[in-house]
Formats: C-alpha cells, structure tokens, sequence
C-alpha cells in the first residue's frame, strides 16, 4: 500500500512550486475555482475530472462502471495517477483533482468543503447543463438520486483511495487552505485563494488555514 508522505508545514530549505491543487467535496465548486484561479494568476489550468470523463467516454463507460470496476481493477485509475504526477514538473498550473493533493505535496494545497445538502443542490443544477458530466454518466432527474449518487461517490472513494493509496481525500488536515464555499461566492472563492496563495509563496513555514464568509458579508473585488 502507497502512503501518503505528508509535506505540512512547508519544504524548508526548498523553492516552492508555482502550483495549486484544488480539491474537495462534490459540487464545492472546484472546478470554477480553479479556472477563475488560473485566469488571475494566468496559470495553465488542468483537470482530473475532465482527464476521467474523457477517459470514460473513449473506453465507453459510465462514472457508475467505472466506480465498479475500480473496486478490484485500478489500470483506469493508474492512468489518471500517471497524468497526474506528470504535472509534477509543471509550473504555473492550478489543478482540480481529488488526489492532487497527494501526488505533488509541494503544491499549495486547496480544500473546498461545504454542507451536503447545498452540493446536492449544485450539483442538480450542474447536471442539466454541463454536457461534460452527461458524457459520465452522472446526470439525475432528481434531488433525491443526486443526493445518493454524491453519498455513494464519496463513501466509494473514500474506501478506494484508503485501500489504494492510504489517504482519506475527504480529511481536511491534508490540506494548506480549507474553504467553506457554502456562503461564499464563486468570486471570493477565487479571491481567497489567490491572496493566501501569494502569502503562502512567500513564507517558510505554514499553519493551515481556513475561510468561512457570514451571510451579508462580501469582498471587495480589486483584481
């Protein structure tokens, strides 16, 4: 079994990285993030999610099958790790992935979390008009099977991932920057991210962090 070699608390004696990994809890809103990221800092910007359903769609498999078959076949899940650690020798790249994270612990590392009930809302929303997700499979026409398809996909992954590699994608103490999204908007998502990324790129040690904005609060945009 891979473990997961933790880097908290920074790399000393060693240059940082210009990368960002971005993960979360389904319909966190990682993938908006890292593309308004990316557009700030004018940074490459790189998905798992698009890398997987991508994959599904050429090996004509649904998210469902391919969650199945990943339970005792990982060759899928090997191909997304390799273009994963690949991005390894980037710079100036945000990426959206669940196991960023783990495959380039230098990276600063972005936690997206919120309430369950608002990511089954989300992600209902998302599925009637994001073509890419209906490519997976992930599509439903109601609140109801959504709620039990984000239920089932976590509990999933949350095994696969411990089995596999010895990591709990869903535990935010892996993580430089946990974000509440739920009364965030896209924006100050984007924002907060891109302030405490250029605070981080300039320490030697770090203590995590973590961002909830009050309802009727709001940031003032100056980017």
């Amino acid at each position: 079994m891979r473990r997961y070699a933790t880097v908290y608390g920074m790399l000393h004696g060693m240059e940082k990285k210009h990368i960002i990994t971005i993960s979360g809890k389904p319909g966190s809103g990682k993938s908006s993030t890292a593309d308004k990221v990316a557009d700030m800092l004018s940074y490459t910007r790189y998905s798992s999610g698009d890398m997987v359903r991508n994959l599904l769609s050429r090996e004509h498999l649904t998210l469902a099958e391919y969650n199945e078959r990943a339970q005792s076949d990982h060759i899928l899940d090997e191909k997304i790790d390799t273009m994963l650690r690949n991005l390894r020798t980037k710079n100036d790249v945000v990426i959206d992935s669940r196991l960023g994270f783990y495959w380039i612990p230098e990276s600063f590392k972005v936690y997206l979390d919120l309430d369950i009930q608002v990511a089954t809302v989300r992600i209902f929303k998302d599925a009637m008009s994001n073509n890419m997700r209906t490519k997976g499979g992930e599509f439903a026409n109601s609140l109801d099977t959504v709620a039990k398809q984000v239920k089932t996909r976590m509990d999933t992954e949350q095994r696969r991932f411990k089995d596999l590699y010895g990591v709990d994608p869903y535990n935010s103490e892996h993580f430089d920057l946990v974000i509440d999204t739920s009364r965030h908007s896209p924006q100050t998502v984007a924002l907060t991210v891109f302030d405490t990324y250029r605070r981080w790129l300039k320490t030697t040690t770090w203590k995590r962090e973590h961002s909830a904005v009050p309802l009727g609060f709001s940031f003032k945009n100056q980017y």
